[in-house]
């Protein structure tokens, strides 16, 4: 997926790639086939991701961010649900037009041509 890499590259140069990262961990904890990798991914996007001082803290209000925790305690296919809605929010209203005006998304679309 050629789009997705340079959005991330894109991402990386803004200090904002822990964003788009987040919500494809999102995505493949949806899809977790048992109990066991369901506890293990909210363990570890929850260390990575959530937890305020994580390595690649998401940008969360706290109502959401401690919402998410306490959902993570009992992880079901739906507890990262509103913390992702909210980052997809921030990707979509903020990330994704200035991609959009960005010089590496312009030299994309002149290569296209």
């Amino acid at each position: 997926h050629l789009g997705v890499s340079v959005f991330r590259a894109f991402l990386r140069s803004q200090f904002s790639e822990e964003n788009l990262q987040f919500y494809q961990a999102c995505e493949q904890y949806k899809h977790s086939s048992n109990k066991f990798s369901l506890q293990r991914r909210a363990k570890d996007i929850c260390a990575t991701y959530i937890l305020p001082g994580s390595p690649r803290e998401v940008n969360l209000d706290s109502k959401t961010r401690e919402l998410t925790i306490q959902l993570l305690q009992a992880p079901s296919h739906t507890s990262l649900n509103y913390a992702q809605k909210r980052i997809y929010s921030l990707l979509d209203l903020d990330c994704y037009p200035r991609f959009l005006q960005s010089s590496i998304y312009q030299s994309l679309l002149s290569e296209a041509d």
